[in-house]
Parts: structure tokens; sequence; C-alpha cells
């Protein structure tokens, strides 16, 4: 009796829990949960067929339940939920959306362990959930939730947060969160599964889907919980998340300070597009939600630039110029038209500053890298420039006119910002090609704010190399380029004119001369006749035909035999006459056309210039096919060593015994300049004769360009640098203020402990950008530590001197002492 009075009351307990989360599941599941679920009833195996999406297998909306309801599955009998999984998923967003502002001051009471009213003693209900940690894996941990108070509320007190709004078996420990958090901003490519999978193999737990399934949910409440606080303090440091991204991301470009010098152009920004974070169409499409993100511009804003491209007016680019970069940038094309149709996103689209910080990100949709994009990443007039990067692939007369080496105001800025960011996000891509669309935005979003968090962090020692480098250079090619100027009297002024004589003399051949065409168009119509004429005086040439048979008999039908062969070369005959009077028709109209009175003879000079002209119109085809493949080349090699990218095809070449030497980068990097290619190929107009032709001429022209870029760089310097010293000391004064304010207004509240951590660690950071800052410029700066200490950071003897080139001297001698 005691054995079986045990089992019915075992079975009245599981039976009581089971309803209740039963009730629970209900209320989450909302109206669309069928309402006659009854545990006497057969199992309806009833289908919605206007579903969209495949139903849930359970008779609970989360499938988090599934664990739990194993264990009275064999006594229960229960109907099968026929909710898609995009209603699913809707109600439980609608439930943690109400829940949020509650979970947001739960994380905070708990990170920063700030005390609350005492009221332990009441307690509406206890349930019992599975802790997942780093170290530790525990089951039915006891939780005690208090009136009116949510679940996942009762989980934050202890550090733990469920994977379901409103019924939970298992829970994430809030370390465990970020630790993958961390994790995963610092390498993209680490994923939920893997982190999964590693907890799996820690806790001695086989792995399962569901698992991966309910970290992940978990994860995405704690980035909600994240972004919520971000946007509370951004609001308290008067940070507009509208204009913010774009005017305050980076403060060494946007930080002005009175009185400064003029930069022209005032900021540099880099602009390009990248078909590596593609996502396919129909991925994720039981998710209806949307990411909120500080980077991307909305799909409707990108389309008010659409049709922006046929409404502008005719361009004054010189369009042999544009036709000759096309014609170059075709053996680079990332992307096949035919095969992005599969693809809802098929890249990115950003803008950054020279200094590598993310201004904005457009999404590429269904097409190539539209017009549209770079309208709506910059919606305000640019002047755009050419990087240096793609030298090899642009027309050197492209080059001349909007290369950074040839620019004024440039800087040794390369331009080459967007590359760097795309290597690196890159390797996001093996994650986000299947994900839906809020985790494809949530992907490139994390990893885009660590990329700028690392980026503002090296903000000082990027100023500070800069620095050095521009020095370096003055110091190196000074001194080679005065003796050079003195041994061939030569003067900056020459180094100038050699690149617009290079650049006149491009246009002037960049079309083959009429005179040129002409000629060689009459002589192939001369030759064509030659030939034509040789073939008729071959065949009338012959005086007797005779032929007889094989097969000759004296009974043979001798006259119709030869009749036949007589009509084959009376055929023959009218063909060849009838081609040669064609072709001398042809030469007879073409020098009516072009006015040649007389008819060349083969020895004549005119003739015999135009046939070694040809020759070299074959010679200068060629030059053009082999720069096409050395530009194609180039480009694969370029890719070779990026993360995440190969070459599936090529897998089986390098085995492959090779007839010759193998193409190496560094050797064949050196003939890939295209203005050698032009020169190459317009040899003929006595071009080598002119001083740009000679080697040490081109290569004493780039230094000194690089020299006069040298000491723009330090002009621009010297004024982001000023911005940054400006910049750290207000955000260090304004986050005081802020807490201040707070502790004055709201003493008990959880975001004063917030902001003294965010100030801790932006402190830190300041304190680098003071210790490379000072080195360049002198500061007498003095900040305020929190807890009312002075803090003395990069202070100098001396005053302040504004003249550039003692600052160079002084920053140089600094530099020759610590080497």
């Amino acid at each position: 009796m005691t054995l079986l009075s045990s089992s019915m009351d075992l079975r009245s307990k599981n039976s009581t829990r089971f309803k209740e989360l039963l009730a629970e599941a209900q209320l989450e599941a909302g109206h669309d949960y069928l309402e006659t679920m009854d545990f006497g009833d057969e199992i309806d195996d009833g289908r919605d067929e206007f579903a969209e999406d495949k139903p849930v297998g359970g008779p609970l909306l989360s499938k988090f339940f599934k664990t739990c309801s194993q264990e009275w599955e064999p006594r229960v009998r229960r109907r099968i939920d026929v909710r898609t999984q995009t209603q699913c998923r809707q109600h439980a967003n609608a439930v943690w959306k109400e829940q949020m502002p509650i979970l947001v001051n739960g994380y905070l009471a708990w990170r920063h362990r700030v005390p609350t009213i005492d009221d332990n003693t009441i307690v509406s209900n206890i349930f019992h959930v599975d802790a997942v940690g780093i170290s530790g894996f525990a089951r039915a941990i006891t939780i005690q939730q208090r009136p009116n108070e949510p679940a996942n509320a009762a989980l934050l007190r202890i550090g733990l947060l469920g994977c379901s709004p409103l019924q939970l078996t298992i829970a994430i420990r809030i370390e465990c969160l970020e630790l993958y958090h961390q994790i995963q901003r610092c390498q993209s490519s680490f994923g939920i599964q893997a982190i999964t999978k590693v907890l799996c193999t820690l806790h001695n737990i086989t792995y399962f889907r569901q698992l991966c399934d309910q970290f992940s949910d978990a994860f995405d409440i704690y980035l909600q919980i994240l972004q919520e606080i971000r946007g509370r303090i951004d609001w308290i440091l008067g940070k507009d998340p509208n204009t913010w991204q774009i005017n305050g991301t980076c403060p060494s470009c946007t930080f002005k300070q009175p009185n400064e010098s003029i930069l022209s152009p005032a900021w540099l920004y880099a602009m390009d597009g990248n078909f590596s974070a593609k996502r396919l169409e129909s991925s994720g499409s039981a998710d209806p939600r949307l990411s909120q993100s500080r980077y991307f511009i909305s799909e409707a804003k990108v389309d008010q630039f659409k049709d922006d491209v046929q409404r502008r007016t005719t361009s004054t680019v010189d369009s042999t110029i544009s036709s000759a970069c096309t014609e170059n940038w075709t053996a680079a094309k990332a992307v096949d038209d035919n095969k992005i149709t599969v693809f809802d996103q098929t890249g990115i689209f950003l803008l950054a500053c020279r200094h590598g910080l993310i201004e904005c990100v457009a999404e590429m949709k269904c097409g190539g890298e539209l017009a549209k994009y770079g309208l709506a990443t910059v919606n305000r007039l640019l002047d755009v420039v050419v990087n240096a990067f793609h030298s090899f692939s642009h027309d050197r007369r492209c080059q001349l006119q909007n290369h950074p080496l040839y620019l004024n105001g440039l800087g040794l800025e390369d331009l080459e910002t967007c590359e760097c960011i795309f290597a690196s996000s890159n390797s996001a891509a093996v994650l986000i090609r299947h994900a839906s669309y809020f985790h494809w935005m949530q992907f490139l979003d994390l990893h885009f704010d660590q990329w700028d968090m690392d980026r503002y962090f090296d903000l000082g020692t990027f100023l500070y190399n800069n620095y050095v480098q521009a020095l370096q250079i003055i110091e190196t090619n000074t001194p080679i380029l005065e003796e050079f100027k003195q041994l061939h009297n030569l003067t900056d002024a020459d180094f100038i004119s050699w690149c617009n004589e290079e650049h006149d003399y491009l246009s002037e051949v960049a079309t083959e001369p009429t005179s040129d065409a002409i000629a060689v168009a009459y002589v192939e119509q001369l030759e064509k006749l030659q030939y034509a004429e040789a073939t008729y005086g071959h065949l009338t040439s012959v005086p007797f035909l005779m032929y007889t048979p094989a097969n000759f008999t004296r009974t043979s039908g001798l006259n119709a035999t030869a009749r036949n062969n007589s009509r084959a070369f009376e055929s023959e005959h009218a063909s060849v006459l009838h081609k040669y009077e064609l072709q001398l028709n042809v030469v007879e109209d073409f020098e009516h056309r072009h006015s040649i009175m007389e008819w060349w003879l083969p020895h004549d000079p005119k003739y015999v210039q135009a046939v070694r002209y040809s020759q070299e119109r074959q010679f200068i085809c060629s030059v053009e096919e082999l720069e096409g493949l050395v530009v194609w080349r180039l480009f694969e090699l370029s890719k070779a060593n990026l993360a995440g990218t190969g070459y599936k095809m090529r897998k089986l070449a390098p085995l492959q015994n090779l007839p010759r030497p193998v193409l190496n980068y560094s050797k064949i990097v050196r003939y890939a300049s295209l203005g050698e290619f032009s020169v190459l190929k317009h040899s003929h107009h006595n071009i080598l004769t002119k001083p740009l032709t000679v080697s040490a001429n081109r290569k004493m022209a780039a230094k000194d360009f690089k020299l006069v870029q040298s000491h723009e760089e330090i002009v621009q310097l010297n004024v982001e640098i000023k911005h940054l010293q400006s910049w750290v000391e207000h955000e260090d004064r304004t986050m005081l203020e802020a807490i201040d304010s707070l502790l004055a207004d709201d003493p008990d509240s959880s975001l004063i402990a917030e902001l003294k951590t965010l100030y801790a660690k932006h402190h830190r950071i300041n304190n680098n950008h003071r210790k490379y800052t000072g080195e360049c410029l002198p500061t007498d700066h003095t900040v305020i530590a929190p807890n009312g200490d002075r803090d003395d950071e990069g202070s100098m003897n001396g005053p302040e001197d504004d003249a550039m080139n003692e600052e160079a001297m002084r920053l140089e001698d600094l530099m020759l002492h610590s080497l």
C-alpha cells in the first residue's frame, strides 16, 4: 500500500505540474493555440493547409518543453500543434518585448550587485531549471519567483537567463553568454554550434540540435538587453542614434577645433562593395524579427536613389579613360550575374573614414554593386579618387589624374581602408550564408562594432605610426632627391612636367591616327587583290589540259567524262575571275573614297612603311592581351592570402609538373605598371627618347611625389592629433558630468554603476591615446578620475610650437634616440 500510494502521489504531482506548464504555454502561444486540448482525446494529425511553414511537432509552443514532457509522454495523449513556426516565433517575441524593461533592470542589478528591497519571504511560485555554465552543469536548481515577477527576472537575480519567455526548463549563465559574446566579436567565424559543442564536451552531454537552438535564443535576448542598456547610456550622454555614427564615431575626423588649419580635402573616406556577405533568399523565413543596427541604412532610404543615375546629366569624364578602366576591370569581376538570383543579400557596401572606423553600411540586394548604394552611403558631394591598390588595373591616364600619389592633400593615404575591413569581415561569411535576415545583420553588426572598438583603441597608435612613417620618408628621400637634382640639373617642376607630358602623350596616342589606319586598311586590300590576281593567273597559266581516266576503254563514255571535267574547270575559272574583279572594285572604291590618286606598288615607300606599321600593330595587340592576362593574375594573387577565400577548381593545379617557372607575385609586380605597358605599346612614336621613359627618372619622380605627400601628411596629422587630444578630454569630462548628474537626480539608478564601468574602460583607452599623441604634439591637459583624484597625462615641458618643421624635427630626434 505504501508503494502504491507513493506511486499515485507522484503521478498526481506530475499531472499537476504538467497542467501548469500547459497553461503557461497557452498564455505564451496566444489565441492561435488550440483550446480543445484534452488529455483524454485521441491524437489529431491534422495540418493547417494555409500555414506558410511546417507545423511545430509538439503540444507546446516552446521546443524547450520537450525535455520535460518526455517523462509523461507514455501516459499522456496529446494533440498536435498546427501553428506554424512563424506564429510561434511572433508570440514568443511579443512576450520577450513586454518583459524587456524588467529584464534590463534585473540584469543591471545583478551585474553591479545593486541591493534590492528584501522581500524574499514573499514567494509566489517555485520552479526548477537546469543551469548551463562555463565550468559546470547543474540540474533542477530551485528558483523562487516573487509576485508579479517574470520567471526570467527571477533567474537574472542569480545570474541566469532562460531560453524561453514563460516555460523554463533550462537556463544559461550570464558569464557563459558573455564569454561567447566576446569570442564571437573577436572571431566572427566561431558560431553558436561550436560553443554548444564545447559546452557539451565539458559537461559530458550528448550534443543534439535542440541545444544549439536553446543557446541561440538565450544569446539573442542577451544581446537585446545589452542593446537596450547601450541606448540608455547614449541618451544620457547626448548621442543621437540617427546621427552619431556619422558625426561622432571618429573624433580625429569630426571633432573640429577653433582656429585650426584648413585641410583640403577636409575628410577622406573610402567606399567599396563586398560580395562575400551573401545570404540565401529562403534562409530563416520563419524568423520575422528585424535586427536594430547603428550601421545599416534601411532599404527604403537606399531605394530613394535608385533613379538618380538616369536623371544625372552627361558626365564630363573622358569616355576613353572610363572605357579603358572598365575593360581592365572585367578581369577582376567577382560576381556572375547568373549566380546572384538565389541570394536575397548579395553583399554589403560600406563607407569608412581613413582611420578605419565604419560610418555606415548598405546591404546589396539581388544585384551587383549599383550606384544607389554609393549615393545612399554618401548623401552629399564627394570627390571620388582611385585607391592605390588598384593601380595595376586602371588606365595610366586615369592614374595620372586620380591616383593618390598625384593628388594634393591626400598625404600618405592609400584609400585601402575597405579592403582591410572586408578581409576581416569575410570570416563571418561562413555563418551568415544560411542564416535568417535577423541573424545575418546581427552577426555583421557585432563584427563591425568590435572592429570600430579596435580601431578606436589603435587610433593614437595609427596617428603616431603615420607620423613616424612620414618623417622617415622625408629623412630618406630628401638627400637622394637633392643629389639627383643637382647631378642632372633638375627641379621639382621637372618631375611635375614629366607627369603632364606623359598624360598628354598618352592622350594623343590613345587613338590610332586616321592616316595610319587608312594606310593599313589600303595595304590589306591591296594584299587581298594580289592574292586574287595570283590565284587567277595560276589557273589560267595551264597551256593544255589532258585527262585520261583510269577506267578508259574503247567502249567507255570518253566524251561524257571530258565534258564533266571541262565544266568543273570553267566553273572554277569563273569563280576566281569573279573574286578578282570584285576585289579590284573594292580597291578602286577605297582609292576613290580616300582620294588616293596613284596605285601603291610593293616597292613604294608608303607601302613598305604601312606593312611595317601593320606588323607593329600585331605586336601591340599581343601586348594588350598579355596586359589583360597579367591584370587577371594579379587580382587572383591579391586574394590568395585572404582568410576564407580560395579556388575550388584549382586544388589539383599545384600537383602538376609545370613546363615553365611559377609566376611569382614579387617578380611580376615590377612589370605590372600600366604606364610601362602603355610605353611599350606606343614605342613607335619615339617615346623612348623622352626623359619620362628612363627607369631612374620614373623612380625619382615617384620619390619626389612621395616626399610631397609626406609633408602633406604631417600637416594633416597635426590637425587630427589635436582633434583626438581635445576629444579624450571632452569625453572624460562629459562622462564625469553625466555621473554627477545621475547621482544628484537618482542616486539609486543602476545606470550609475554602468556609467562608471564605461568611464573606466574609455579612460583606459584615452590614456593610451594621450601616450602616443603626447609624443607627437605636447599637451597640458589634466583629467579628474571618478574618485576625485587628479591624473596628469601626457604633459611635456616647454610651450607648444605651432611650426610644422620644428615639430617634425623634435619627433625625429625622439625616434633616433629610441632606436
